[in-house]
């Protein structure tokens, strides 16, 4: 199928797609695919065949990197809902370096444990997409690397620009045109779109103050880090009056430093946080925070790898924002 695949320029899944399910592919293309297995005298094994539609009914998770993260624990659990209600079960790969992920997902897909593997913590020059796809193994990726939509795998995400912007129209909604960017803005291609949704949405309302170099402050996504960072910035000759954070964490953080000043959230400041972790409802001030569709992205990504669609998918999807007491000085009104 390798050899029919790159004598007609398609993917091998496309090949397995016009001997399996050839209504799903374009008459074109199914005719190309055809006279290739004609020219290299290509013959359907029909042994080979019954073991793989025999497929396994586990679907591998790799979330070595995601541990101590209280949203991608929660989306854990979505993702098993969403493979149990396709009638699959997670098999959990935390293995400590992206080689020993990559070996792992082999052994399990070859020795026909998993039918196919969903990664996460995707970096911007993320090795493991191109090596499974190297490989042949059915994958789709939790986030984008650097090339976004150029690449041949399928993706999901949330907007995470939309949703910070979400955050920025509902500070200024409240009358906050001094405004601030906690959080790191480079590392991984979503850190990178969190930032450039907070310069589109404050440049969308002509607030130049607001992303001069004082006005982002670089953090790791650390409750202390956020904290000395963040009582640093009140302490400034001008401080801002709302603060958007890249997560729930850094809003904690945030939050702390100003209640050790004396600073009172909701009324003094505003936090905006992002994923709408349990850290966002939890203690005295609950932190408005951007939800992402974990249960939706779960659904999208288990969809991918049952379905293998014949062109890769990439796949945004809304956010909303869950509006808390750190800025509204109210009780939670989410």
């Amino acid at each position: 199928m390798s050899d029919v695949a790159a004598h007609a320029g398609v993917s091998v899944m496309t090949v397995s797609n016009v001997i399996n399910r050839p209504e799903i592919v374009s008459d074109r293309t199914r005719e190309t695919v055809l006279e290739s297995m004609r020219t290299l005298s290509y013959r359907n094994n029909l042994v080979a065949r019954s073991l793989r539609l025999a497929e396994p009914r586990q679907i591998a998770y790799a979330f070595n990197n995601n541990r101590g993260n209280p949203y991608m624990d929660e989306f854990l659990h979505e993702l098993a809902v969403a493979s149990q209600e396709k009638k699959r079960n997670l098999t959990l790969i935390a293995e400590a370096s992206e080689e020993a992920e990559i070996e792992s997902c082999d052994d399990l897909y070859y020795g026909r444990v998993i039918s196919g593997v969903v990664i996460s913590d995707v970096k911007g020059d993320d090795p493991r997409p191109a090596e499974l796809s190297k490989r042949n193994i059915p994958f789709v990726a939790y986030g984008r690397t650097f090339a976004g939509e150029r690449v041949p795998w399928s993706w999901v995400a949330t907007d995470v620009a939309r949703g910070i912007e979400l955050g920025v129209d509902h500070l200024v909604g409240l009358g906050h045109s001094e405004l601030a960017f906690i959080g790191d803005t480079q590392d991984r291609p979503t850190n990178i779109a969190r930032f450039d949704g907070y310069l589109n949405a404050c440049r969308r309302y002509s607030l130049e103050a607001s992303v001069v170099p004082q006005r982002v402050v670089p953090v790791p996504d650390e409750v202390g880090a956020a904290e000395a960072a963040v009582r640093q910035l009140l302490l400034s000759p001008k401080p801002p009056t709302g603060l958007v954070c890249i997560s729930d964490r850094v809003a904690a953080g945030a939050l702390s430093a100003a209640e050790g000043l004396g600073i009172v959230p909701g009324a003094d400041l505003a936090v905006t946080g992002f994923d709408d972790s349990p850290v966002a409802s939890f203690g005295r001030t609950g932190i408005t925070s951007v939800r992402q569709p974990a249960l939706g992205i779960a659904r999208a990504l288990v969809s991918v790898l049952i379905d293998r669609p014949e062109e890769p998918l990439h796949t945004l999807l809304e956010p909303t924002l869950i509006v808390r007491g750190s800025t509204t000085g109210n009780a939670d009104i989410a």
